[in-house]
């Protein structure tokens, strides 16, 4: 292989990662907007059909089927449609059709004129490219200050190393 065709296979792979890294954020992105308009075949769609999504240390969402659930649920339909799911910025590291993203979400929540910072969460995600597109596969979200919250990104920065 020439030196010029050993650079361009370099440069076309650096491209393909900043790619993935962009759809990466797009799909946890689209999480935090679906989920706000109630859109629960969108939110779930983010997900792989086998995800796990724990909350605080709970798996309390298998599947698509769950994430559904939880949108349609009673607990997420009193936030309508005053809530507003903020995400990011997340540290982003793909491997191969792999990736881990480790960041803060937070949920903010209309009441009458004021709006309240519901939660704050420290996130792991890790998504896999399945069918052509990246999906979650897993998530943890631990409000900050809960027992554990710490160990999640600690698990991220060394899913960074890695």
């Amino acid at each position: 292989m020439s030196d010029l065709e050993s650079r361009l296979a370099e440069l076309e792979q650096r491209v393909q990662t900043l790619q993935d890294e962009l759809e990466v954020h797009r799909v946890i992105v689209t999480y935090g907007l679906a989920v706000d308009i109630g859109d629960a075949d969108r939110t779930a769609n983010v997900y792989t059909e086998d995800t796990v999504f724990e909350v605080d240390g709970r798996s309390d969402m298998a599947g698509r089927k769950g994430v559904r659930e939880m949108v349609l649920g009673s607990g997420h339909q009193a936030l309508l449609p005053n809530c507003a799911h903020t995400i990011g910025p997340a540290v982003v590291k793909v491997d191969g059709d792999q990736a881990y993203a480790t960041g803060y979400s937070r949920i903010y929540h209309r009441q009458g004129d004021d709006y309240n910072l519901f939660r704050v969460s420290m996130n792991r995600w890790r998504l896999e490219r399945r069918d052509g597109r990246w999906q979650i596969a897993h998530r943890q979200a631990t409000m900050i200050g809960n027992p554990g919250a710490h160990d999640i990104f600690r698990a991220g920065l060394r899913d960074l190393e890695g």
